[in-house]
């Protein structure tokens, strides 16, 4: 590393996150959303038909007053045909050939519903056919009772602790160092099954993730 490129990094470090607090987040993802949909000549009430997401839940997100859930996340982004970064505070409006994201620096969003922290591990690169994403899941942790689908392939590798994932009817348990790869229009779902935090690094496929 240069010496140059050292000091500009230390001065990066230096300057502090830039943080909206949960309404700004939720006011940028909903106004993002209300642009998508009309581009696609979509009412509110097309759209949650596609969707499968109440029309009161849309109308909700598009004037900020609510952030989707994991699940309404997943189902708006596939009925709009957009990767799943358009719904967090994370659109990358200047894609990069090559990006390093240091760990202090990473973006992060927060389901707090779900007990899960996801830290963007692509962060500025050109959008393209993998996502990465850091994920911290709190005692008790889980996407939710109903399992998801969607497109492309899912990967997910076990740092620290453990997680259940229930694939299509099976049902498989994941220490650290376990990896699991499937096909993500299987219906599934995970759940934390330490007793402390579980870290695991999940990659996917065709662009969409969470």
């Amino acid at each position: 590393m240069t010496r140059r490129s050292a000091l500009a990094r230390t001065q990066a470090m230096a300057k502090p996150r830039r943080d909206g607090g949960a309404e700004g987040v939720a006011k940028s993802i909903g106004e993002r959303l209300r642009r998508i949909r009309l581009e696609r000549n979509l009412t509110i009430n097309s759209l949650a038909k596609v969707a499968r997401v109440p029309a009161s839940t849309i109308s909700k997100i598009e004037n900020g007053l609510l952030k989707p859930s994991l699940v309404h996340a997943i189902n708006l982004a596939s009925a709009l045909n957009e990767n799943l970064g358009f719904l967090v505070d994370r659109y990358r409006a200047e894609p990069q050939r090559t990006s390093v994201v240091y760990a202090n620096e990473r973006d992060r969003l927060e389901y707090k519903e779900m007990g899960l922290t996801l830290h963007d591990l692509n962060g500025h690169f050109s959008a393209g056919l993998l996502e990465a994403r850091y994920g911290i899941l709190k005692p008790g942790a889980h996407s939710g009772r109903e399992p998801m689908t969607h497109a492309g392939d899912e990967i997910c590798c076990v740092v620290k602790g453990g997680i259940v994932f229930h694939v299509d009817g099976e049902r498989w348990t994941l220490t650290a160092g376990d990896a699991i790869h499937f096909k993500s229009d299987r219906p599934h779902r995970w759940e934390n099954a330490a007793k402390g935090n579980t870290e695991v690094v999940w990659v996917f496929s065709d662009g969409l993730s969470f």
